[in-house]
């Protein structure tokens, strides 16, 4: 295949470009003006280049400018698109409005009327229910009411055989504890120390505090019962065992007693058991099983357990653990 050479001002290569064939050449009377090479014209590089799109900044600032146009005057052409004045949820709140308005407008004349008779008649009911039944009677005549309002006249007797007031106030209330201390309190605790087969658990006369029975509790958690008798003669003092027999139970302590030991001893023919309560802690050698003479040392006085001072609480049962006896009384028979 064979290229055409090229040509000055070629009539296909003019076409091709769109500049059609070029006028003939006319001579002219001065010198030749020099050929100027072919450049197209600043339009038609700006009509063919493809233009670059748009950022969103010019965007943002060409739908501006298209909002801020003013609306054309009458006769002129109208834009084909439409701006919109308000958005869409101001409209739809504004045509709400309208309707409660409208709705608002056509409340009838009667319904006023029906609202207005229904708060006159619950004012007449409020004032009716609060004013009482006799504010508009006018009548001035104080007789005739205080006729229908008359009554029977009541008397009343006294029985004479009720105590007169006079009586009554001499009476007087005694405590429970005065009671006690009235059958229990003047009671005479005195004994005789011997040296027999029984014997007390010390080896001289000691105050008695408290008396077997009933009594005021003197603490709490303490008995009104008592099941002994109170020895009071001194915290330390020495304690020893009133016969013969064989120690059934010490406990250190886990009860109202605190530290004690119960001793069994059978006379004339009767199992008796001797409680010691209330004893310092780790103060008696005794052990459950252990042998016991009279006069042996059991412990020394303490307040251990559910005490108010240091004492001891001796007990004497008979035959069982809880049948208590009065000490003081068994004593004085027994004790030589």
């Amino acid at each position: 295949m064979t290229v055409p050479q090229e040509r000055e001002n070629d009539p296909f290569v003019l076409d091709a470009l769109g500049f059609g064939n070029p006028a003939s050449l006319q001579p002219l009377d001065g010198p030749a003006e020099p050929v100027r090479p072919f450049s197209p014209s600043r339009e038609v590089v700006a009509r063919d280049v493809v233009s670059a799109p748009l950022t969103r900044r010019e965007l943002r600032d060409r739908e501006r400018s298209v909002e801020e146009t003013p609306a054309p005057r009458r006769g002129t052409s109208t834009p084909r698109s439409k701006v919109r004045s308000k958005p869409r949820r101001m409209a739809k709140n504004s045509s709400r409005r309208d309707v409660v308005r409208a709705v608002g407008v056509k409340k009838t004349l009667g319904k006023r009327l029906l609202s207005f008779g229904a708060m006159l008649f619950a004012g007449a009911l409020a004032f009716g229910l609060t004013v009482p039944a006799n504010a508009f009677n006018t009548t001035t005549d104080e007789a005739v009411l205080a006729e229908s309002l008359a009554m029977d006249a009541q008397s009343v007797e006294v029985d004479s055989s009720l105590v007169s007031f006079s009586e009554r106030d001499a009476w007087s209330v005694t405590s429970w504890a005065e009671m006690l201390k009235l059958r229990y309190g003047n009671r005479n605790f005195d004994y005789t120390v011997g040296t027999g087969p029984i014997r007390w658990p010390f080896p001289y006369p000691v105050s008695i505090s408290s008396g077997f029975g009933d009594r005021a509790a003197p603490c709490r958690g303490c008995s009104t019962s008592h099941s002994g008798i109170d020895f009071t003669p001194g915290a330390g003092a020495a304690i020893f065992a009133i016969a013969d027999g064989v120690v059934l139970e010490h406990a250190e302590s886990g009860s109202s007693w605190g530290n004690y030991v119960i001793i069994q001893h059978v006379i004339d023919g009767q199992v008796v058991l001797s409680g010691y309560a209330h004893m310092q802690a780790a103060s008696s050698p005794m052990v459950a099983g252990q042998e016991v003479k009279v006069g042996d040392f059991v412990g020394l006085v303490g307040a251990t357990g559910q005490a108010t001072g240091a004492h001891l609480h001796f007990t004497i049962s008979l035959e069982e653990r809880m049948h208590y006896v009065d000490p003081y009384a068994w004593l004085k028979a027994h004790a030589s």
